[in-house]
């Protein structure tokens, strides 16, 4: 039986799965104003993108501390790699001691990419039990085969949830990542998020939780991926009200 997905004090429901909101901008001064805006909102969860900063060394932990204080949210601290769409080119030693800090101020959830796990072996053992390692996986490219394989597998690996971000090429793209997110949901009890990227995908946002995926993306100011609706249009679909 699947694990219900809890962040910090945010947990899943079989009603609807958790919202989280990215912040992707540039400097800590802006990322502080984005985080006073996105404090106001029903977000269950925030994402802070850190591969969007100009520079890493405002990434202190004291800096890390005061955005999360400000958001007064559970928080997601992740370094998005170029290499699965994100902003900043993998680096061993930064990245150990950038993740270092966030976990030092108080983040409640890291999304370390899979492929990166081996090599951050020390990392993991500096991770307390109490704040998510979320393994994630994305193409932004195409919808591979084998899903259900793929999902199997990520879910053996040492993380507390098995993230799937693919991008469809057409409907049954869409339908077998649902599917497949349904396959692993019932075969292990590891926290399942997947989406289905892009316009196409859209369905999979609104509709994912109804397959076993217990998170999913809006957005507030600025989307992280494409196919990220409003978090009111998303909630409206609901029948919940943006307040």
């Amino acid at each position: 039986m699947m694990k219900r997905l809890k962040i910090g004090s945010a947990v899943a429901t079989e009603r609807r799965p958790l919202v989280a909101v990215p912040m992707v901008d540039k400097t800590i001064a802006e990322i502080k104003s984005t985080a006073q805006t996105l404090r106001q909102t029903p977000a269950d969860v925030v994402e802070w993108r850190i591969d969007f900063l100009l520079d890493l060394s405002e990434l202190t932990v004291t800096n890390i501390r005061q955005v999360h204080e400000i958001l007064n949210k559970p928080m997601i601290f992740t370094w998005r790699t170029v290499d699965e769409g994100g902003k900043l080119t993998y680096h061993h030693d930064r990245y150990q001691s950038v993740y270092h800090d966030a976990i030092q101020a108080g983040v409640e959830a890291v999304d370390i990419e899979v492929t990166l796990l081996a090599d951050q072996q020390e990392l993991l053992k500096l991770i307390p039990k109490d704040v998510k390692v979320i393994g994630s996986k994305h193409n932004f490219s195409t919808t591979p085969a084998r899903l259900d394989a793929c999902l199997a597998q990520m879910t053996k690996l040492p993380i507390d949830i098995a993230k799937l971000a693919v991008m469809p090429k057409d409907a049954t793209d869409v339908e077998r990542l649902l599917q497949a997110t349904a396959t692993a949901a019932n075969e292990s009890d590891v926290p399942l998020i997947t989406m289905s990227m892009g316009e196409l995908g859209m369905v999979s946002r609104e509709l994912g939780y109804r397959f076993g995926s217990q998170l999913t993306f809006a957005v507030v100011n600025e989307a992280s991926a494409p196919g990220q609706m409003p978090l009111a249009t998303l909630l409206h679909k609901w029948g919940e009200s943006y307040v």
